[in-house]
């Protein structure tokens, strides 16, 4: 399995708002019918507000680098764009060791296809 963590900041009286946008059908969809999309969390730093991450669990580097690539995941950097404070940093990592099948709660609609 391989992750990618995205990381930003916006100011903290934005982050409703960007959670509106990543949380909506236009974002959510694309990802959760990507191929190899096995996960997604939206975090934010209870330390520094407003500084979130943005981590999503894909089956492969493949999969997950074709949605990095692809123009659903384009909109989403395009429409948040105007709220970063900081721009967004991108790492990935390679999975050893998952313990949990937990779904996460965004906003009522699951992480699962």
């Amino acid at each position: 399995m391989w992750l990618n963590c995205t990381r930003t900041r916006v100011e903290p009286g934005d982050v409703e708002k960007v959670v509106k946008i990543l949380g909506g059908d236009a974002s959510l969809t694309p990802i959760r019918t990507a191929p190899g999309f096995r996960d997604l969390y939206l975090i934010e730093s209870t330390e520094v507000p407003g500084e979130l991450l943005s981590i999503t669990l894909w089956e492969s580097a493949e999969d997950g680098q074709a949605y990095l690539a692809s123009p659903e995941c384009r909109w989403v950097t395009e429409n948040i764009q105007a709220y970063l404070v900081r721009p967004l940093e991108r790492n990935y990592y390679t999975v050893h060791i998952q313990t949990s099948e937990v779904e996460p709660d965004l906003g009522g609609q699951t992480g699962r296809r």
